[in-house]
């Protein structure tokens, strides 16, 4: 039994498209403004790119696997997709997609897509899954607008 949701944030981030492209394509960064996420490594030798498998891991449950970038448009967009990643009642693949799109006047759309296949008892969670999802996304979004948009004195992705 699987089934896929779907949740997809747009937030408009008073930056050039390059750098927050630089910020969110650096995927070590997630910890930064994903909350879940507590680590996350380049596993893969080489640049960054199509095939480039990240080991991340998560709380709740200290869980852990990989991801790998399937698409890669530099500057423009990134997809992940990887194994499903065990819980207690079941499993989530992950997969989603940055993209980003310079709108003039130093502002960036960016726009992030979250896909996560649920397996097992976890299908019987989609609606509260998603619900999640969404808040919780919108409050990342918003925590990585903020951190891009501080001052360059104290922004992190300068």
């Amino acid at each position: 039994m699987r089934r896929t949701i779907e949740v997809q944030i747009e937030v408009l981030i008073v930056r050039p498209s390059e750098e927050v492209w630089a910020f969110v394509s650096d995927l070590q960064r997630l910890p930064q403004w994903l909350e879940e996420f507590c680590v996350v490594v380049k596993q893969s030798e080489g640049p960054v790119g199509e095939g480039t498998v990240f080991r991340y891991t998560i709380e709740p449950g200290d869980r852990s696997s990989t991801f790998e970038i399937v698409e890669w448009e530099p500057g423009h967009r990134l997809v992940w997709d990887g194994p499903p990643l065990r819980w207690h009642v079941g499993a989530a693949r992950p997969r989603g997609y940055f993209e980003v799109a310079d709108v003039g006047q130093g502002r960036t759309r960016l726009v992030s897509c979250y896909r996560p296949e649920l397996q097992g008892a976890m299908v019987l969670l989609a609606p509260a899954m998603k619900r999640w999802l969404r808040r919780q996304r919108r409050i990342d979004s918003d925590r990585l607008k903020t951190l891009l948009e501080r001052p360059r004195s104290e922004n992190p992705s300068a």
